[in-house]
């Protein structure tokens, strides 16, 4: 996903797509360009874990790219309807690039 934006509109934007979904933030750096949250109660708790990347590409836009966290060895590659989730929050919260 592209959207016109700086790398803290983002930050802000994933803080309030995680909140309306449902998804606690856990950690992520606006200067690195990563975030991960989780579905669970506790902080490494089961629950799905969603990591959020990006980097502005040219000057004002910025790709993001959201996808299932994956720990340990044994990683799922089944369906995550949280990053989808997210994905459709995040895309209503900032302007597309035309």
């Amino acid at each position: 996903m592209t959207f016109r934006a700086r790398p803290s509109d983002v930050f802000a934007a994933l803080l309030e797509a995680a909140r309306r979904t449902g998804f606690q933030y856990l950690s992520g750096d606006v200067s690195t360009g990563t975030a991960m949250f989780t579905s669970g109660r506790l902080l490494l708790a089961v629950g799905e874990k969603v990591n959020a990347q990006w980097e502005e590409v040219a000057p004002g836009t910025i790709q993001v790219t959201i996808s299932t966290a994956k720990f340990g060895i044994a990683g799922s590659s089944r369906s995550r309807p949280g990053v989808d989730r997210m994905s459709d929050e995040l895309s209503g919260l900032l302007p597309p690039v035309q």
